[in-house]
């Protein structure tokens, strides 16, 4: 009896599929105040997950299930010829001979596969057990990521490079080029900065100072400090820091201390990303430059 059913089985699936075609049924499936400026790095680019036939589409759903995704992908090119009523008819309508044979072959196909993997204990093929450690033999070793890549270029040149003393130095000069900036002067961190970025500063500092205005910054809090890029290009090893904070920021006239934009009261938050270069084979790091995120 047992073997009778098995033997019927691929027949079985190709009626009931004709019977949903010939019925019409079509299935879906579920399933702060800106003080950037000097010279620009290239950050450390989001990988992105390849885009597989069904994220193009736009308008389908990802397909549930190993067993639903092989049904469709055997089946639908056969069955959404028939739906259209004209591959494989005659004179243009109607159905042929020829589904009939492909859906056949299709169950018979999946027959013999479902029986030879229970045959052989229930094993898939291409099933490999796993090993005493619990992962087969073939498992991928971790990689890096762009950022631990970039360091280790660094450290070629630099064994020693520590991140959390660069992490350190970096958090003392966010804090006096903030407090320079409300000085509107370049001297006690001249030398901290590439030319470029301090040619900006003081550009900036000018126009301020013609308008007589002051922007206040008080009350900084750093929230997050963290390294986020990191290599080695054009002859230059470089380090972006992004930093997360909150403080006061606002302006006032230089002379009555009129309030001229931003609050004394409510703080704001920011992120910045600072980078720091400096050439192969030195020490001689500079803030080069500073975008706002």
């Amino acid at each position: 009896m047992l073997n009778s059913i098995r033997r019927f089985t691929p027949f079985f699936l190709v009626f009931f599929t004709l019977c949903f075609i010939e019925a019409g049924i079509i299935a879906e499936y579920s399933d702060a105040r800106s003080r950037g400026g000097g010279r620009s790095f290239r950050s450390t680019p989001a990988k992105k997950a390849p885009i597989t036939q069904t994220q193009k589409s736009g308008n389908q759903q990802k397909q549930p299930g190993m067993s639903r995704g092989l049904m469709g992908g055997l089946l639908g090119g056969a069955i959404g010829g028939m739906l259209l009523g004209s591959m494989f008819g005659m004179g243009g309508t109607g159905m042929g001979i020829l589904p009939f044979l492909l859906l056949g072959v299709v169950g018979y196909f999946m027959y013999r596969r479902f029986t030879a993997a229970r045959s052989s204990g229930g094993a898939s093929p291409g099933y490999q057990p796993p090993t005493a450690g619990g992962f087969t033999s073939s498992a991928a070793i971790p990689q890096k990521s762009e950022l631990e890549e970039g360091l280790d270029r660094i450290r070629i040149g630099d064994p020693d490079f520590d991140t959390d003393y660069f992490v350190q130095v970096a958090s003392d000069v966010f804090f006096k080029v903030q407090a320079g900036w409300m000085r509107r002067d370049l001297t006690s961190y001249r030398s901290l900065l590439g030319d470029q970025l301090a040619a900006e500063y003081e550009e900036q500092f000018a126009e301020m100072k013609s308008k007589g205005e002051l922007n206040k910054l008080e009350n900084i809090s750093i929230r997050k400090v963290e390294i986020v890029a990191a290599g080695s290009e054009n002859g230059e090893d470089f380090v972006t820091v992004l930093f997360t904070a909150n403080l006061l920021d606002y302006t006032v006239d230089d002379k009555t201390g009129d309030l001229l934009s931003g609050s004394m009261t409510e703080p704001v938050k920011f992120a910045e990303e600072w980078t720091w270069a400096r050439s192969l084979g030195t020490e001689n790091w500079k803030l080069e430059g500073i975008k706002e995120v």
